[in-house]
């Protein structure tokens, strides 16, 4: 790559044709906040779950109240199709009119049926959403073009278990045109389910199955025939076949099928036989990345991440004496009176021989020190996970696409705003390297879609609000309740190789993070290690003017922003040697 010099012509010519950029890493995105478009009436959803961008080239999104929406791609604009809200549990708490905290519940996943918009007739919806307050069904609905009529419904499977914490609610349809559903363990052993017992070890008897009790299919991924009905190729469990897939899980709220290479054209195909990934909250520690095999055991409760035995042992609170009189403490290593604790590698037997480890262990620890006193960022991180919320497939790979992309995983997360990349290998089983960070905000990013072409969208939570270890609510989020778009549009700036030893943006040993990018009042630095004091920042405008300068001599300071021009800057960074520890591309986005 050429060397340009960051002056003000350049910068000044290539974005005289631009409104909004984003830069990630070395590469730079368009950035659209979809639902405020000037012909949308600026909307935000109502707790958005899924999105899925369909063959027809709208995108298809599950609100939990109990509603599904139809959003034109170019214009923004939205259109209710389907609201059951009348049908649909989600428990909400609200102060007055204003919700201030929502469960896990309500209407879930979604899926559209192969030949959706291709073939006469098959503009079927799959929706998974909570008929009451224990129990969630899969419904198949149709699309007549303008609306879905409540009465298409066609009930394939319900009595799936659930309730206000860990749920969970992925649904797809994988290559071989099954239904795959992820089951969470129902937030059990923690919190005010404290005291009953993880079932995701937990397999039906013949006299459950035959009572259509399907209690146990908490802590599962499912396999379901279109119809509803258990394939006849599911895996057998202590002889027993039924729905479920694979076994040991906590929350896995993302799954993807991996799809055929593809230049952007048609819609993409999924690889016949091809792998089914999978990302999961962990506890404390240890969110996953997982390849989903027949048959396997991904260890939960017993084990978290892989059996390292850090920062992870099971408590089971519901031995403890007195159970019920006693507050739940989130802490690993905090064990009530009388209660069982089982050490990751003292695991069952019949966990450990048919133990799948992650794809990837995400945070594993938090630098040496025990979970319990691992904060991030002013506690709105507690503990050192990221909260995975989905996974979507990199596919574009033949003459478009984002150079070096193609194949890699796609991981929204809900504690740190951020979309994760994580790259393949060419067998497409293993992770090459470490995760790369992308588009960093103050925001939940609850799930993915990608367009044919590459254009990458997310939604956001509506609230900041969240059950489990996630430390302090966000009482504030840059974009509640929206569809943001980002359009990868090459280098904006001609920039030195990344590899050259002089290039000042080359990865160094500094771990610093610079968020949310855009900003618009404020710019949060966080440096992962200790380095010289003070340090010192600049910003240069598009012509190439300081526009601002300081210090600070902590190692986690802001830099107020809000009095500046809105557009691209220039951040630059030093440590107290004068030493340039980074240069980045910022966008200052208005309010």
């Amino acid at each position: 790559m050429k060397t340009a010099p960051l002056n003000g012509i350049v910068l000044l010519l290539v974005l005289s044709c631009i409104s909004s950029f984003v830069a990630a890493q070395y590469e730079s995105f368009q950035f659209t906040e979809l639902n405020r478009k000037p012909a949308t009436g600026k909307y935000r959803l109502a707790h958005p779950f899924d999105i899925v961008y369909a063959p027809d080239n709208h995108l298809y999104i599950t609100e939990k109240i109990g509603r599904i929406i139809r959003v034109d791609t170019g214009t923004g604009v939205r259109q209710i199709i389907l609201d059951i809200q009348s049908k649909v549990k989600l428990n909400i708490s609200r102060s007055g009119t204003v919700a201030t905290g929502i469960g896990q519940n309500g209407m879930l996943g979604l899926a559209v049926h192969p030949g959706f918009a291709t073939v006469p007739g098959k503009d079927s919806i799959y929706v998974a959403y909570c008929y009451d307050w224990d129990h969630i069904r899969i419904s198949r609905f149709y699309f007549n073009g303008t609306s879905i009529p409540p009465a298409s419904e066609t009930v394939l499977l319900e009595g799936i278990p659930a309730g206000s914490d860990h749920s969970t609610g992925r649904l797809i349809i994988g290559a071989d045109e099954k239904i795959y559903y992820s089951c969470g363990d129902l937030g059990r052993n923690q919190f005010n389910r404290k005291c009953e017992e993880i079932r995701s070890q937990m397999l039906p008897t013949v006299t459950d199955m035959n009572n259509e009790d399907y209690t146990n299919y908490s802590g599962k991924v499912l396999r379901i025939n279109p119809d509803g009905s258990i394939p006849d190729d599911n895996p057998l469990w202590n002889g027993i076949q039924s729905h479920i897939y694979t076994i040991g899980h906590r929350n896995p709220q993302g799954l993807v099928w991996q799809k055929e290479p593809s230049n952007g054209v048609p819609y993409p195909t999924l690889t016949p036989g091809g792998i089914l990934f999978s990302a999961e909250h962990g506890p404390n520690s240890d969110d996953e990345i997982n390849i989903l095999e027949k048959g396997r055991n991904y260890g939960w409760p017993y084990i978290a991440g892989d059996t390292d035995n850090v920062n992870f042992q099971y408590v089971q609170w519901h031995t403890a004496t007195n159970c019920n009189g006693i507050s739940f403490v989130e802490n690993p290593y905090n064990v009530p009176a009388g209660a069982i604790v089982t050490q990751e590698k003292d695991a069952p037997a019949a966990v450990k021989n048919n133990f799948r480890k992650p794809l990837k262990s995400i945070y594993t620890d938090c630098g040496g020190q025990p979970s319990s006193r691992c904060a991030l960022v002013g506690n709105w991180l507690k503990f050192p996970t990221v909260a995975p919320s989905s996974i979507e497939y990199y596919h574009l790979n033949i003459s478009k696409g984002i150079p070096g992309w193609y194949p890699s995983l796609l991981v929204t997360t809900l504690k740190t705003g951020t979309l994760f990349r994580f790259k393949l290998n060419a067998a497409q089983n293993a992770i090459v390297g470490d995760s790369i960070g992308y588009f960093k905000s103050v925001d939940r990013y609850r799930d993915i879609a990608l367009s044919p072409d590459g254009k990458i969208f997310l939604i956001t939570d509506s609230i900041g609000s969240t059950s489990g270890p996630s430390g302090q609510n966000l009482t504030t989020m840059d974009h509640p309740g929206s569809i943001l778009v980002y359009t990868y549009v090459g280098d904006v700036l001609s920039l030195p190789d990344p590899n050259s030893p002089a290039n000042p943006l080359r990865p160094n040993p500094y771990l610093i993070t610079v968020y949310p990018n855009p900003a618009r009042s404020y710019v949060h630095i966080d440096l992962g290690k200790a380095l010289h004091k003070p340090i010192r920042y600049q910003l240069y405008d598009i012509t190439g003017k300081l526009a601002l300068q300081g210090a600070s001599p902590k190692d986690d300071f802001e830099i107020y922003v809000a009095n500046l021009r809105r557009g691209m800057y220039i951040l630059k960074l030093y440590n107290g040697y004068g030493t340039e520890l980074r240069v980045q591309k910022l966008i200052l986005a208005a309010p």
